[in-house]
């Protein structure tokens, strides 16, 4: 077996090890709320926002207006909007400013993170954790990865959008027709 071979089995075991120990107890209350709620707007930095653009194209897929923080075309939240952010570290200085506006507006925050004691964790409303280390946390204890710097929490985030998504075709009877036909035509 090649040494890249063996490098994504390690990847994979650690991805393996890393959905028991997610906390997403409050799933089923996100799920409602992006469900119930008209606009989700949605922020990361760095691979986190990457990943977290992933989940955006899919929320547009399902049928939701989106709008991911940054962009030119954002308008401003509003009270009954969701802001939805991924941080590893919950400590990202700028999504803590938009997670401050988004309450005084009365919009919801959905948080993703390694760290629920976070600012942030302090600040969402609902919080889904995946118990990897982060970029800050660095420490190569049991639960933590080999990968550098939050590899594992950003793919671990894809995951665990992926699997709101399903949840959300099997909850809401979405069909991947229903999908597809809101799949870009301009590319």
């Amino acid at each position: 077996m090649n040494t890249l071979a063996k490098q994504m089995e390690v990847i994979l075991s650690e991805l393996e090890t890393g959905t028991t120990l997610m906390n997403v107890a409050e799933s089923e209350q996100v799920l409602n709320a992006l469900y119930h709620t008209k606009r989700i707007f949605l922020a990361g930095s760095g691979r986190s926002g990457l990943a977290i653009r992933a989940f955006a194209n899919r929320l547009l897929h399902l049928g939701k207006t989106v709008y991911m923080v940054g962009d030119i075309t954002t308008p401003s939240i509003q009270a009954g909007d969701v802001l939805f952010i991924g941080s590893g570290s919950g400590e990202t200085a700028g999504l803590i400013v938009n997670a401050k506006k988004a309450k005084q507006s009365g919009a919801t925050v959905i948080l993703n993170t390694t760290n629920s004691q976070s600012t942030l964790g302090k600040l969402a409303d609902y919080l889904l954790v995946i118990k990897v280390d982060n970029k800050e946390t660095d420490t190569n204890a049991m639960e933590s990865s080999v990968q550098p710097m939050g590899s594992a929490f950003e793919q671990l985030s894809l995951l665990l959008y992926d699997a709101i998504v399903l949840e959300w075709v099997a909850s809401f009877n979405v069909t991947h027709d229903d999908m597809k036909l809101r799949h870009a035509n301009l590319e």
